[in-house]
């Protein structure tokens, strides 16, 4: 099973087997990414929107927010659930975004980094994407660790999708424009900022 055969198989009960979310910590960490009312973010791997609620209430009604992912069938359950209009969808790998240079005050990518084939293009395209200083943020609500036990668990094609080591991606995020670079790696935390040069 290819790994985009694998997430559009779970699509829809993908929410229901990620029971273990709180709201509060979504809350707390979409509180992280510093979004100002107006921002246009780019939500990378938005999988069913479990964020979009969170960023649109961020940027406010004057802002924009674009999901993007590569699974059909994850974007229509996320279609499904956010019916607001400064909300749109684009169905497409990271690695090959289809959107003008420099459009994004913030490039969200929440719980899906360490399944990206090619993480140093995926990274050179969320850069192209980001504004001269805009941020991009790479969160989970797991540790390094914890991400790579919980892809082993799960088996298949994710079990050996894990984080790089925090000095190898500071690297790949410096390659991709990226400075100012912080990594918080910390039980039921993961968050790498960086603001495009």
């Amino acid at each position: 099973m290819s790994k985009k055969r694998y997430f559009e198989r779970y699509a829809a009960r993908w929410d229901e087997l990620q029971h273990e979310v709180d709201p509060e910590q979504l809350e707390y960490l979409v509180g992280r990414f510093e979004i100002q009312k107006g921002d246009w973010i780019l939500d990378v791997g938005t999988g069913t929107g479990i964020l979009l609620p969170y960023l649109a209430l961020s940027a406010q009604k004057e802002g924009r927010i674009f999901a993007l992912d590569f699974s059909a069938q994850m974007l229509s359950v996320a279609r499904s659930k956010i019916k607001t209009k400064t909300v749109s969808f684009i169905h497409s790998a990271v690695e090959t975004i289809p959107l003008k240079d420099e459009t994004f005050d913030r490039v969200v990518c929440f719980a899906c980094f360490p399944h990206f084939e090619n993480k140093q293009k995926a990274l050179l395209e969320m850069g192209r994407v980001s504004k001269p200083g805009g941020k991009l943020f790479i969160a989970h609500l797991l540790s390094s660790q914890q991400i790579k036990e919980h892809h082993l668990r799960a088996g298949g094609d994710v079990k050996n999708d894990v984080l790089p080591s925090n000095p190898i991606l500071e690297k790949m995020m410096i390659k991709a424009g990226f400075k100012e670079i912080k990594i918080v790696d910390q039980p039921s935390l993961y968050l790498a900022r960086g603001e495009k040069g």
